[in-house]
């Protein structure tokens, strides 16, 4: 059962935005809390993660039909105060964990992919070639971190090659595959098929979907979070928008399917199968399923409208007060949580507006 709501999703978005801004910018350097209230042993910004997070809704905002135009100069501004995360001695180039000018911290590879899709997005909607090129630093950082040793793969953290992990594996996919579609340049669609190869070891037949990670020692953790299968769907998506090699299509479908039959709970009492209170994770998965349906020539919508009506549940049941989301898109818990995470906040903006764009 669909959940009717009165707003548009712009609205929605822009509206979501507007509360995030009230309750974690900071006007003077122009960053954003890690928390709302912030806890006692919160830092002055949030790290890097989730301010990628709040890159990726303004770049959705700024795509959005309409009203998107206005959104650029926004877009331009969490563009520039992203560069107090960046290491400028580093090589090849990234960005630290946490901001340079209070100590930095470790480089994830995993962090410095989401940034490089998002630099891409930003090429394409400010036509300034600079994104762009940043976006290939941070692939050329992400291959950094391959390794021969258990068979292939790119470790999850620069100073700490313990892990190497479906989320630092998936995505370098994805933006390897964006970088294709960008340059032509073949070296990306090898690269592409290079890492999805090796990152099968990961995947758990019995699941269905993707496990977390495995450490050095060959032991896989099948722990399942929804961005893993998510980054994986993406890839061979567009892998097939390149090829047109029907494997990568059936892969995507199985993978797609097999993620709503593992993830999804359906309560006694709400109408809809919910995904699990991991609302940036669900964010990554609802990209990959959108470019399935971008390709697929069956155009399924069923991945996509269990997106939405997860979404659409949350607008009506899971605001808090200030108009801040639960993670527990249910609304049954984390209503009264005193300290809502900034990173469970902007992906609620990045979802309301890629479905505007979708209007």
């Amino acid at each position: 059962m669909d959940v009717k709501l009165e707003q548009p999703y712009m609205e929605m978005a822009e509206r979501t935005y507007e509360t995030l801004v009230k309750y974690y910018f900071v006007k003077e350097q122009r960053l954003f809390l890690e928390n709302y209230e912030k806890r006692l042993d919160d830092r002055d910004f949030s790290y890097l993660w989730p301010f990628s997070g709040v890159l990726s809704a303004v770049n959705a905002l700024a795509n959005m039909k309409g009203e998107g135009e206005k959104y650029k100069k926004e877009l331009i501004h969490v563009l520039n105060s992203l560069e107090k995360y960046r290491d400028m001695d580093a090589d090849p180039a990234a960005y630290d964990s946490y901001v340079i000018e209070q100590g930095g911290g470790s480089k994830f590879y995993d962090d410095n992919q989401w940034l490089g899709l998002d630099f891409v997005e930003a090429y394409k909607t400010l036509g300034d070639r600079h994104y762009l090129d940043v976006a290939k630093e941070m692939f050329d950082f992400s291959i950094s971190g391959w390794s021969e040793e258990l068979g292939g793969g790119i470790y999850w953290q620069e100073d700490h090659k313990t892990s190497k992990n479906t989320c630092s594996n998936g995505p370098a996919a994805v933006l390897a595959m964006k970088l294709f579609e960008e340059t032509g340049q073949d070296e990306y669609m090898i690269w592409a098929k290079k890492i999805l190869e090796w990152t099968k070891i990961l995947w758990n037949p019995e699941s269905g979907v993707y496990g977390d990670h495995v450490k050095i020692d060959g032991s896989i953790d099948r722990t399942t979070y929804t961005y893993n299968t998510g980054t994986v769907i993406h890839a061979n998506a567009l892998l097939f928008k390149a090829t047109n090699d029907s494997i990568y299509l059936e892969e995507a479908r199985m993978l797609a399917q097999n993620s709503l039959t593992h993830f999804t709970t359906k309560h006694p009492d709400i109408s809809i199968h919910l995904l699990p209170p991991t609302p940036w994770f669900n964010a990554i998965l609802f990209k990959g399923y959108l470019a399935l349906y971008e390709v697929d020539p069956d155009k399924d919508r069923t991945f996509i409208d269990t997106m939405r009506n997860n979404i659409d549940y949350a607008w009506a049941h899971a605001r808090d007060v200030h108009g801040l989301f639960s993670p527990d898109w249910s609304g049954k818990t984390g209503m009264d949580k005193k300290h809502q995470w900034l990173l469970d906040q902007a992906p609620m903006v990045e979802m309301y507006a890629l479905f505007a764009k979708m209007e």
